[in-house]
């Protein structure tokens, strides 16, 4: 297929990851995993957990929003294919329980390391590859394969808007025109477009629900004009997903706002797409 979006719009677009250090680490091909499930890395992503060392009395479970995917045992590995878009991870250790978002890129492997943090829960992150001198795979298969028609896209709320705007700034109306000239030239059959706003914690949560509705609804009005015959839904998800925690402070000072940038975001995911080209 080709790109969605151009080099020029590839350079505004925030696809989010974990949070965590590339490790320089032995990448291994598909084929070397054993997963016995179909798929070619063409539409969809293949998403594989990894754990090195650690204690036998603490082995974490891991779900891929409502689906296990498997319980790692020191120098284990378990795998579950992902439509790609962001999807929410849990990480299990008895009664605690740890959450993560992660964007699951088409057509890749994206590997994630499972390791214990201070505070007893687990962590992830993305890593380039695993040791496979080391690493078994799970007893648990987990053999979940699903259909695919969809792409799905980030960006970065302020490059489109002013700080809490809701009007298109002159770089977010670029962006968003080469975005829906790319889904008319690019995609000739496609079901629908969902379109999600999402802000940070700043304001009260009243404020939030309205401001990325707003938001949803400017770039969903934006596609409509220019692909006038396709279905498009358009909805403020406030400051319920964050994707990055940890920031201190309430009032709204320059390094919060900084710190909270990740969260400001609009989704896109084109579903249901038959016909593309490739």
């Amino acid at each position: 297929m080709k790109n969605l979006i151009g080099r020029s719009l590839l350079a505004v677009m925030l696809v989010l990851g974990v949070a965590g250090c590339t490790s320089q680490k032995q990448i291994i091909q598909k084929e070397d995993l054993g997963f016995t499930a179909p798929g070619d890395l063409k539409n969809e992503a293949l998403i594989v957990f990894y754990r090195e060392g650690g204690s036998k009395a603490d082995i974490p479970r891991v779900w891929v929003e409502d689906r296990i995917v498997g319980a790692l045992m020191p120098n284990q590995f378990a795998q579950t294919w992902s439509c790609p878009r962001r999807v929410t991870v849990h990480i299990k250790n008895g009664s605690n329980v740890a959450r993560h978002s992660i964007v699951a890129p088409k057509g890749e492997i994206l590997y994630l390391e499972v390791f214990k943090q201070r505070n007893g829960s687990f962590g992830i992150r993305k890593t380039e590859g695993m040791d496979k001198d080391i690493i078994s795979r799970s007893n648990a298969m987990n053999r979940y394969k699903p259909y695919c028609g969809s792409e799905y896209i980030e960006l970065n709320a302020d490059t489109l808007f002013a700080f809490n705007k809701s009007t298109l700034s002159p770089k977010g109306e670029k962006t968003v025109n080469a975005l829906a000239e790319k889904i008319k030239t690019d995609y000739f059959n496609i079901k629908k477009i969902r379109i999600e706003g999402h802000t940070d914690r700043i304001g009260t949560h009243e404020y939030n629900d309205r401001l990325s509705e707003a938001r949803a609804r400017t770039v969903a009005n934006r596609l409509q004009a220019i692909n006038p015959g396709v279905r498009i839904e358009a909805r403020g998800m406030g400051e319920r997903y964050p994707v990055k925690k940890g920031c201190k402070g309430e009032t709204a000072t320059p390094e919060l706002i900084e710190c909270l940038a990740p969260n400001r975001r609009v989704s896109i995911e084109i579903i249901g797409i038959q016909n593309d080209a490739q």
